[in-house]
């Protein structure tokens, strides 16, 4: 029988490569594949032959320069600098750069600088300085930092070549700034979209700022148009107050697209005052990113209303999408289906869970969904169509989503034969594949199996990872080579016993795959990094209480951040500082930062602050938050000018938009008590001495600075037009207090009028002011349909009177009862449907909100436990999903956290499959006594295979297993998963609002919802939400 290899394809036994086992033949039990996937043939090869050949020359190297963009780090490290000198060697650099990842240009950088023969870098001649071009970005900061004025303006044009961090481009910018004060007009030209890194003051300086059509002016417009220009920055808002003075008579079509980039700032106001053949010629021109949804709405309206939409129009339609409502709906429906993804694909990341589903809906024939919108279907439609999108299955293109893939695994593998071929056929819907399934399938299609699921784009779903764990530990040892063939990403996910036992040459595939996909890494717990990071250092084999030093640094890579702050009390403080923008880059542990911040202080590295200077800061970037809070406050205050402060925060909000910053800060709070930040401030936003007057903001400070530095005083205190110019920003901030948040709606009600008079689309301006108003103004909100709804079902924070009137105004302005809610209103209600009273839950559609299960299940309800068990009875009957005990993984995971109102007695009957698929938010909102009530399975925590960290109540983990084995963490008194249990899974997750514990399911065989007036006990209070506990790993920096 063939075994299982990738793609369906049987495996080939290398027995003339050496690679197969001692007697392997056409029987042997496993057989080693080959090819392997040529990415990880090129770099096995590439690593054997570097330390095959230990004696490179220049000839050799460039000889073999195709290997270049599959040379480890590790390697990179241990080449001759002399040898990277050479002018050869360079120009083979220069050849591959493009398909080298950061990391691998900052070691040949590093590597480079070792060099004897170079000198200090302001030595450098402009020769040598082309020659190592694509490097340049990714020397250390320090040194980059040494560039003189006359070494940059000789590169020229060669800057606008290269991507530059913000501390680089200041730098580079700054110098042609100054270079050229009195070399005329021509240094505009010559900064080009440098001029984005330039301050507002230095923009005025220069006389710039001060014409729309002048050269700087159109770059920092292309700046904003691609995106690059700080969306609320002090520049932005100069750049918009500069295009609002224009007369707008005098602006072609043609000037008014270079303008597009800053429409987000100008607000609706702004696109009102535009003719028709303005926007008309504007708006096929426009991004999805480039309107807020205020202005998307009010451009969809305008063109919905003034002309009948013919399909050969619906393309000036998609970037609108973002603001698509009830009203327009119809009208964009017909052309959507012609021009299908290429449409709806930019648009679908910015819509929101309502818009979403109302499409679903509005489309909901299986030949009417444009491909791009499956993924997003709920099972409830995705079942009934799995036939029909038969041919759709196979695009391996479309990420279906871990339950979607359970689904279509169990409908469209019913009844074939799952023999080797089964997981090339179907492609990326493999990892829907049941434990059953695995548990099944002989040695060989195992290994097979498993090889092809971690090939796979997507990761596992959370009950299929903790299957293949549970497999690998139940079955015979794998051997070395079956290791290697598995490939890094299986490794990084085994368990934590077996990762410590790893031979340190696979420990290294490990590090080496961490380092050029630092993404894979961080899409594993806290707890599972820390691990890896450990097998990593023990793989160097240093000796004991060996100082750690640079070169170890970038071996490890990524890991860096998790070594634990025993580990990283051994680094040496100055290898710290050719690294600093390295570790700008690089997620940290909570403890990991803060034993960095204080390494950083040493003497060996920057020394106390009073002795900085403004190199210092420029050099530390978004790293100076991981300093203590007294270090902070010996910051001489005359390096902190606005400017800075504003680049510092900068390199923080930079790092936190990326890719990699997304990873390292799931959603959540912020801890209790001052933030660096706050202290940063302080200067700033506080009285200049005591009894002084605090200053007022303008709009340039708030940008300067975060909303939430400053109080409700001040705030309250703002001049209106600034306080208007910065109300985008206000609405936004996620951490303004509540009497912060009044402050700012006081103002606003002085510039708008009372509430009585909002529109939808001031409310959608509102934000989360919105949740400031009282009763009475809520029930006087235009809520005519979904759209105007999901403005507010979108926000949390309501209290629950709050929430009643929301709810009670939408069905008295719709003439509607709970029953007539359909996908679109279940989904628009979002965090208001906890508003809806017992009585009136009972009434809605089990269907309707079953199919609204994604959706709601993904948030953190504050209903109460009765309500939530309403919910949980809904979605268990036979109109919906059916009894809990027949539910397969994928139900729990659509499900989400409104599986936490399962009845005690369900939960403790589920099987281990069912339970691993439990969200991790579903688990915090269970209360404990749920968990206690087992009679069959006592879950226990290891069972608990969730991904992220969820906080559990003390209480909860003496349920679970018994005062004798459960003590607190530390002083907070509250549990998290990743301390249970080392599972698969990402970091640190918002937990949620858990349920109280007063409510108990009627005991009885028969279903709630075909029992009337039969309800949970009475007496269940609403439930306070939950701030998640900040403790060591629990939330990166």
């Amino acid at each position: 029988m063939l075994s299982w290899g990738p793609a369906g394809r049987p495996w080939a036994c290398a027995g003339r490569l050496g690679l197969c086992p001692a007697g392997a033949g056409a029987h042997t039990a496993l057989q080693v594949p080959s090819p392997v996937s040529g990415e990880e043939a090129l770099q096995s090869l590439a690593m054997l032959l570097l330390r095959r050949l230990p004696h490179l020359t220049p000839e050799l190297f460039v000889s073999l320069s195709q290997f270049i963009p599959f040379m480890a780090v590790s390697d990179i490290a241990r080449l001759p600098p002399a040898l990277l000198a050479n002018e050869s060697v360079l120009a083979a650099l220069r050849t591959h750069s493009a398909r080298l990842v950061p990391g691998q240009k900052a070691a040949f950088a590093r590597r480079l600088l070792q060099a004897p023969s170079l000198g200090a870098v302001p030595t450098w001649p402009l020769g040598f300085l082309r020659s190592i071009l694509p490097l340049l970005p990714h020397l250390p900061l320090p040194c980059f930092l040494q560039l003189t004025p006359q070494q940059v303006w000789g590169l020229g044009d060669a800057w606008q070549l290269l991507r530059l961090g913000l501390a680089q481009g200041r730098h580079v910018a700054s110098s042609l700034a100054n270079w050229s004060r009195a070399a005329g007009p021509e240094p505009g030209n010559r900064l080009g979209t440098l001029a984005c890194f330039l301050s507002p003051e230095e923009l005025q300086d220069l006389a710039w700022l001060r014409d729309p059509r002048g050269a700087v002016e159109q770059s920092l417009l292309a700046c904003a148009a691609a995106g690059t220009l700080r969306q609320h920055g002090r520049v932005m808002l100069a750049l918009a107050e500069l295009l609002r003075s224009t007369s707008l008579a005098t602006v072609s079509p043609r000037e008014l697209l270079a303008w597009r980039g800053v429409l987000p700032e100008m607000g609706v106001g702004f696109l009102e005052r535009l003719s028709a053949a303005q926007l008309n010629a504007l708006l096929p021109q426009l991004r999805p990113t480039q309107l807020t949804r205020a202005q998307a709405s009010f451009l969809l309206t305008w063109a919905v209303w003034r002309d009948n939409v013919s399909v050969g129009e619906a393309a000036r339609l998609c970037p609108l999408l973002p603001g698509l409502g009830a009203a327009s709906l119809a009208a964009v429906l017909a052309p959507l289906q012609v021009q299908g993804c290429a449409c709806l694909g930019p648009a679908l990341p910015l819509l929101s869970a309502a818009q979403t589903a109302s499409l679903l809906q509005a489309l909901q024939r299986p030949d009417g969904w444009p491909r791009c919108l499956l993924p997003l279907l709920p099972l409830q439609l995705l079942r009934p169509s799995a036939q029909a999108l038969w041919g759709a299955l196979w695009d391996l293109n479309l990420s279906w989503s871990p339950q979607q893939a359970q689904l279509l695994w169990r409908e469209v593998g019913a009844g074939t034969n799952r023999s080797h071929h089964t997981a090339g056929a179907l492609g990326s819907l493999v990892v829907g594949m049941s434990c059953t399934a695995l548990q099944e399938l002989g040695r060989e299609d195992f290994l097979g199996a498993l090889r092809t699921l971690y090939t796979q784009p997507r990761s596992l779903p959370a009950s299929l990872r903790r299957c293949v764990q549970e497999e690998v530990l139940r079955r015979p040892a794998l051997s070395r080579e079956e290791l290697v063939w598995l490939g890094p990403r299986f490794l990084m996910e085994l368990p934590a016993k077996l990762v410590e036992m790893l031979p340190d040459a696979v420990m290294r595939l490990v590090l080496d795959h961490a380092t050029r996909q630092p993404r894979s890494l961080l899409a594993l717990p806290a707890t599972r990094r820390a691990v890896l990071a450990r097998g990593a250092l023990r793989s160097l084999r240093l000796p004991a209480g060996t100082e750690l030093s640079g070169e170890v640094l970038d071996q490890l890579g990524p890991l860096v951040g998790f070594l634990g702050r025993e580990s990283v009390a051994h680094v040496q403080p100055e290898s710290l500082l050719p690294r600093l923008g390295d570790l700008q880059d690089t997620c940290l542990d909570v403890e990991v930062a803060t034993q960095l911040g204080q390494l950083l202080l040493s003497e060996r590295a920057l020394g106390a602050p009073p002795s900085w200077s403004l190199p210092t800061l420029q050099q530390l970037g978004r790293l100076i938050f991981l300093l203590p809070l007294e270090s902070l406050r010996a910051i001489p205050g005359d390096l902190l000018s606005r400017d800075m402060v504003e680049q510092l925060l900068q390199s923080q909000w930079d790092w936190e938009q990326s890719e990699l910053g997304r990873l390292c800060h799931p959603p959540g709070t912020l801890s209790e008590g001052p933030s660096p930040q706050d202290v940063l401030m302080a200067p700033l936003v506080a009285a200049a001495g005591p009894g002084g007057q605090a200053p007022v903001p303008s709009c340039a400070d708030i940008r300067a600075t975060f909303p939430a530095a400053w109080s409700a005083a001040q705030l309250a205190a703002m001049a209106p037009p600034q306080l208007e110019d910065c109300l985008g920003l206000l609405v936004q901030d996620p951490v303004l207090r509540p009497n912060q948040l009044r402050a700012v709606l006081d103002q606003v009600r002085q510039l708008w009028g009372s509430s009585r008079a909002l529109e939808p689309t001031q409310t959608l301006r509102l934000g989360r002011l919105v949740t400031q108003l009282g009763e009475p103004e809520l029930q006087e909100l235009l809520l005519p349909d979904w759209g105007a709804l999901s403005v507010l079902g979108e926000l949390d924070g309501w209290s629950p009177e709050q929430m009643r009137a929301v709810v009670s105004t939408f069905l008295r302005q719709r003439g509607a009862s709970a029953r007539d809610l359909g996908l679109p209103e279940l989904v628009a209600l979002g965090h208001l449907l906890c508003g809806l009273p017992v009585a009136e839950l009972w009434g809605l559609d089990s269907w309707e909100l079953s199919k609204a299960a994604p959706f709601l299940g993904s948030l953190s309800l504050r209903c109460t436990e009765q309500q939530v068990e309403v919910l949980a009875a809904h979605l268990t009957s036979s109109a919906a999903f059916g009894p809990a005990d027949t539910w397969g993984p994928e139900i729990f995971a659509e499900v989400g956290t409104l599986a936490a109102g399962l009845p005690d007695i369900v939960l403790s009957a589920l099987v281990p499959e069912q339970l691993w698929a439990l969200t991790p938010r579903a688990i915090a909102a269970v209360p404990a006594p749920k968990f206690a009530v087992s009679s069959r399975h006592p879950p226990q925590p290891t069972w608990l295979g969730t991904r992220g960290a969820v906080p559990l109540h003390v209480e909860e983990g003496g349920s679970l297993a018994g005062p004798a084995q459960w003590e607190p963490p530390h002083p907070t008194g509250r549990w998290n998963v990743s301390q249970l249990h080392q599972g698969a899974g990402a970091g640190p997750r918002h937990a949620g609002c858990p349920l109280s514990a007063g409510g108990v399911w009627p005991s009885s065989a028969a279903h709630p919802l075909q029992r009337p007036g039969r309800g949970c006990h009475p007496g269940a209070a609403p439930v306070a939400r939950q701030r998640p506990a900040s403790g060591p790993g629990q939330r990166p920096v």
